[in-house]
């Protein structure tokens, strides 16, 4: 397979003496070995005698790299020794068009037209190399013309009727002009011409991948491979699409990728990264630390924070707490994410016994949080840590936040919110959050409860009895389950006796409830007693009487 790739890349090799050794820098460049390319290409120009192809292929690879400004460097000048050394835009039309590329992505849009349209009239249009590199620059660069592209390539299609490598560009050309029915059918006819040719197949995946359509692209990008194991594009998209899902598979695609790809520093950081998301938390802060040792300073500082979450996982949460220390010592703060906070809240939370510095990470970790969901989840953490702290008013004002952020807060954040409110001795708006949950939830003992409780504490004398409706509705709501109420029901019927005894001066309903007591609790000796003085102040004639003047 490779041979036949080698010589379909080979199609823009005319007859003009080229050197082999640039073919062997196209082949790299096919499977994007940029690095590799390049040093053929140099040892070329080192030795004094590179064709003008050379400065050409230069020149793209730096373009593709985006390094526009060495593009520029490698080839400014070349087109006029050219043309003063009597070599013409027909003999070497590549120098010249790779120019006039660079000027298209300097933003020089009508020199770089010009110095093409003289290229190809040159060769009055003629020429399937010189109208293919004319449309793929334009292909290439933003500044480009696709409609012009694939203009020129349909005319460089009738000139060379058997190159897939110009159909491949014809399937770019609509794809970036969104046709993806018509780049899909120019892939097809790349590949009815070499079925080995890896790119064009993998470049149909690409628009599916860009339709978010991951059955039919991850089934194209392995069709690229079968086409040719060693195509790192497709090994590369493998290995990322795996890398979510399964990391198994990520970690086969990977290994591939790096064995057939150009040596680069990256890929220390992606198996490192792997291992992280693998789970193999020692691998990954081993990876981790090997490349802090190699490159120092130069190190990206999130290692220190993928060391920092590994060692959490572990359990080491002092060493994770040293990381990161350093990781927000070293990264850039336009880096920081809110993960990146609550990681160090939730280990200052872990270590320090002042859980008011965590509180701080956590607010910042809000403050930088755009998710709801997360976001929510900070405030709840805030709130449970002022409850430690015994800050009841600042955690009541975080449980009321969290309720009016929630778009459907539950019972247990009101309750929260109430408690809260109820702790701090604010009494008023206890009763009121707790009136929400009785509203909400009215076959909850919650809301009577502490509505009825709130309210004692506001009409300490009993003098408005404020209490004693709540009371009376939570009587109501429990009192079919004695065995189980028995102790809120005591509290009851103790509060409304002596609120009947001492406020409405009502012996009678208030013997009644304190004989309910009794009831359930025969041993209650309030209850006995309280019993006890009633009767005699009911038999004195002590109390309320009624309209015909008899004691009640």
């Amino acid at each position: 397979m490779k041979k036949i790739i080698v010589l379909t890349l080979a199609a823009f090799t005319f007859a003009t003496g080229k050197s082999q050794t640039i073919d062997e820098a196209k082949r790299h460049i096919y499977y994007e070995r940029y690095e590799t390319a390049k040093d053929i290409l140099q040892s070329l120009v080192a030795k004094g005698n590179a064709s003008p192809d050379t400065w050409y292929w230069l020149g793209e690879i730096y373009l593709k790299q985006k390094y526009t400004d060495s593009a520029w460097s490698v080839v400014e000048g070349k087109p006029e020794q050219l043309l003063n050394q009597k070599i013409s835009k027909k003999e070497s039309p590549l120098v010249y068009i790779g120019w006039a590329h660079i000027l298209l992505d300097s933003g020089m849009i009508n020199e770089a037209r010009k110095q093409m349209e003289e290229v190809l009239s040159a060769g009055k249009y003629k020429d399937p190399v010189a109208l293919w590199a004319v449309a793929r620059a334009n292909i290439d660069s933003k500044n480009g013309d696709s409609l012009w592209a694939v203009e020129l390539l349909q005319k460089a299609v009738k000139r060379d009727k058997k190159n897939e490598v110009i159909y491949a560009a014809l399937g770019d050309a609509y794809r970036r002009l969104i046709d993806g029915s018509n780049a899909i059918i120019n892939y097809d006819k790349a590949l009815k011409i070499n079925p080995a040719f890896a790119e064009a197949m993998f470049k149909k995946g690409r628009i599916y991948k860009s339709q978010n359509n991951p059955e039919i692209y991850v089934d194209r990008f392995t069709k690229a491979l079968v086409a040719d194991s060693a195509y790192t594009p497709a090994l590369y998209e493998l290995y990322y699409y795996h890398y979510f899902r399964d990391v198994v598979k990520a970690d086969q695609f990977l290994k591939a990728y790096i064995r057939n790809a150009d040596p680069s520093p990256e890929h220390a950081y992606m198996l490192t990264d792997l291992h992280y998301v693998s789970k193999k938390w020692d691998d990954a802060i081993t990876g981790a630390k090997d490349i802090l040792e190699r490159q120092k300073a130069k190190a990206e500082p999130r290692l220190y924070k993928l060391i920092a979450y590994s060692n959490a996982a572990l359990g080491d949460s002092s060493a994770a707490l040293e990381y990161m220390n350093e990781y927000f010592e070293k990264q850039n703060d336009s880096a920081w994410v809110a993960k990146d906070f609550e990681m160090k809240a939730k280990l200052l939370e872990k270590l320090n016994p002042d859980k008011s510095a965590a509180i701080e990470w956590y607010k910042k970790a809000l403050a930088k949080e755009q998710d709801k969901k997360e976001s929510l989840n900070y405030m709840v953490s805030v709130a449970d840590l002022q409850n430690d702290l015994g800050n009841r008013e600042r955690e009541a004002v975080w449980r009321e936040r969290i309720y009016e952020v929630k778009d459907q807060p539950t019972n247990l954040d009101i309750y929260k919110w109430g408690m809260a409110l109820y702790s701090d001795k604010d009494y008023v708006k206890a009763d009121s959050v707790f009136g929400i949950y009785e509203e909400k939830y009215p076959e909850q003992i919650h809301g009577y409860l502490w509505r009825a409780r709130s309210n004692a504490l506001i009409d300490t004398t009993m003098e408005m009895g404020l209490a004693v409706p709540h009371y009376k509705k939570l009587i109501g709501l429990i009192s079919n389950d004695t065995a189980k109420n028995k102790q809120l029901l005591v509290r009851a019927y103790e509060y409304l006796g002596a609120y009947e005894a001492n406020t409405t001066k009502d012996f009678t309903a208030s013997l009644e409830y304190y004989e309910k007591i009794l009831e359930l609790d025969p041993d209650n000796s309030d209850a006995k007693k309280y019993s006890e003085i009633l009767k005699n102040w009911i038999e004195e004639g002590k109390g309320k009487t009624d309209a015909s003047g008899d004691s009640k």
